[in-house]
This record gives C-alpha cells, sequence and structure tokens, in this order.
C-alpha cells in the first residue's frame, strides 16, 4: 500500500463526478458520491485530532509558564 502524506493542498476543484486535491507531489481524486458517504467520518476525525493537538498545546504552554 501507498501513502501520500498531505501536509496542504495547493488546489482543491471538481469536474465530471470527482474532487481532485492538488499537493506540491501528487494530485489525488476522489470520486464525488462516495466521498460524500465519507465526510461525516472524516469531519468527526479531523475534529477529534485537532482537539487532541490544541489540548496537547495547552498542556506545554501552562507548562512552559509554570516554568518561568
Amino acid at each position: 500500500m501507498k501513502y501520500t502524506y498531505i501536509h496542504e493542498t495547493e488546489t482543491i476543484w471538481s469536474e465530471n463526478g470527482e474532487i481532485h486535491l492538488q499537493t506540491e507531489n501528487d494530485t489525488i481524486v476522489f470520486n464525488a458520491s462516495t466521498l460524500i458517504n465519507d465526510l461525516d467520518v472524516i469531519t468527526k476525525l479531523v475534529f477529534d485530532e485537532v482537539k487532541k493537538e490544541q489540548k496537547n498545546i495547552k498542556k506545554r504552554i501552562k507548562q512552559t509558564l509554570k516554568n518561568v
């Protein structure tokens, strides 16, 4: 299985029933009808990961302030 890490997208567009995400190295193409079925799971996972990241940042800031 090949993995493609996407740090950021350069362009996003749609045509012919597909969603295209262009990165520096690749263009990833999704079937729009299939992607719509996965959006609720993708959205939940994204919010969960951002929440964890924010919690970790707050924890590190509090620890830094304690040590000042």
